[in-house]
């Protein structure tokens, strides 16, 4: 158990976790100059039919999922995102120096992430900021901009810094999962040199096998043994 907890402060370590804090200080700073400079659903034309910054609050997770909850279902994510940064630092604190250097970075990018919608959803109430859950701005339409027909694309959800951090962070943890899967696969099958020989020769090699079954006497039987020879 002591070993799970120990830490070996590192360059390297210090470094990732200073990485972490500027991620969340550029999400709170983001946030914060939406909020003070900008009007919710308002939306600020960057791209034309393309992007905009539109300020909207999110008391759920991603695409609103538990905002019919209430007070009960952000207590839930709280703990969600409480859970998750808590799990991501401690493991990446105490195995740092046996990571790669991609899954660090997959590491600080999902750590930094959900500690910025995790300080949102604990901290941002409408008793206490005037507002109430988290923060979102980046709106991209994908399906023709604001004039063209309402869909799952047009406007995309509504995003922020923190969650592209984590998106880009499970989009890397995936890639990991699936370059070790391939590493690791079984190749016993594919080492069988059998595989790698012509039908003639496994023909060859079955005929021999057989005529040596037929060229070896049977074992008699225990009736045979006992029954004397005439």
């Amino acid at each position: 158990m002591k070993r799970w907890l120990s830490v070996k402060w590192t360059k390297s370590l210090i470094i990732g976790l200073c990485v972490a804090f500027v991620l969340v200080l550029i999400d709170l700073l983001v946030k914060w100059a939406v909020e003070l400079n900008t009007l919710p659903e308002t939306p600020i034309e960057v791209i034309p039919n393309f992007f905009y910054i539109t300020k909207s609050y999110n008391i759920a997770v991603a695409f609103s999922i538990g905002a019919a909850w209430g007070v009960g279902g952000r207590a839930l994510n709280i703990i969600i995102s409480l859970v998750m940064s808590t799990v991501i630092f401690w493991f990446y604190v105490t195995h740092e120096s046996k990571l790669k250097r991609l899954e660090k970075v997959t590491a600080v990018l999902l750590g930094g992430g959900a500690v910025g919608n995790l300080i949102d959803r604990a901290f941002y109430w409408e008793a206490t900021t005037g507002f109430d859950g988290v923060v979102d701005m980046f709106q991209f339409y994908l399906g023709g901009g604001p004039s063209a027909k309402r869909s799952f694309v047009n406007p995309f959800a509504t995003f922020n810094f923190a969650d592209i951090c984590l998106t880009l962070g499970i989009v890397l943890l995936l890639i990991l999962l699936i370059v070790d899967l391939i590493k690791n696969r079984d190749t016993s099958l594919e080492k069988d040199p059998r595989l790698t020989q012509k039908p003639a020769e496994v023909k060859a090699v079955s005929s021999s096998n057989e005529e040596k079954e037929v060229a070896t006497p049977e074992e008699p039987t225990r009736e045979e043994k006992e029954t004397p020879q005439a």
